[in-house]
């Protein structure tokens, strides 16, 4: 007598493979949300930089702003003096306070412009970087939920080949059915495969002869000595009149 659950099993295979299916469709998504969060991140994380580096370059102009004005204050203050000067002593020591201040002004009005071409270029580049944040968090956003809206759709398709797989469940016997759901989730694949010339069509392991008989009446399905997977026989002339 051919052994009933044979066909069940197999109905739940095939629905096995299309859950397997669905569910590599949905896994699939994953990455895809990843990337787009990796590339938003990275956008943030450009703009904090570039905003880091402009406050830098912005803390090193206030002070030295600031030094600036109280030397141009010094340096005019010496002018007025060496100006005013009757003496020659104190002419001499006037032109000379005038000329260090000039030097330190010239200096620092140097320093002060590398600094203001840095902070300018910084300017621009992070209004770029804010552009580019901007566009990539909206195609995330766009993106999204495009790709929530086709998981949905594959959840509920998943929801229904699992019903239709709980439905064909029921009627395999449960403790053949609990020895093909362990095989299954081992090795996240087909557990009930068919003979090929008493050879396992898994790992070609071949079956004893004292087996054989009862594998070629359909009324076993027994464990491969070799891998381990379920395996059964269609008797001859099932195989001729199927």
């Amino acid at each position: 007598m051919v052994n009933p659950d044979i066909d069940t099993l197999l109905a739940v295979q095939a629905d096995d493979a299309i859950i397997r299916d669905i569910e590599a469709r949905r896994d699939a998504l994953a990455p895809q949300l990843a990337l787009l969060d990796a590339r938003q991140k990275r956008a943030v994380e450009e703009v904090s930089r570039t905003e880091a580096l402009l406050e830098r370059e912005l803390t090193r102009q206030r002070p030295l702003d600031a030094r600036l004005s109280e030397t141009r204050a010094l340096h005019e203050r010496y002018v007025a003096v060496l100006d005013g000067a009757e003496r020659l002593r104190d002419a001499a020591a006037a032109a000379a306070q005038v000329e260090g201040t000039k030097r330190a002004l010239a200096d620092g009005e140097s320093e002060a412009l590398i600094i203001a071409r840095r902070a300018g270029d910084l300017r621009t580049a992070l209004a770029a970087h804010r552009e580019v944040l901007a566009q990539v968090s909206a195609d995330r956003g766009a993106a999204r939920t495009e790709m929530e809206a086709v998981r949905a759709g594959i959840e509920a398709e998943l929801a229904t080949a699992r019903a239709k797989r709980q439905l064909a469940a029921g009627a395999v016997s449960p403790g053949m059915l609990s020895k093909y759901d362990r095989i299954a989730s081992r090795r996240q694949g087909a557990a009930l495969i068919e003979l090929r010339e008493f050879c396992c069509s898994a790992c070609d392991t071949a079956i004893p002869l004292q087996r054989r008989i009862a594998f070629s009446t359909g009324s076993v399905i027994e464990p491969c000595e070799g891998c381990g997977v379920l395996l059964f026989q269609r008797p001859v002339a099932d195989v001729s009149t199927g």
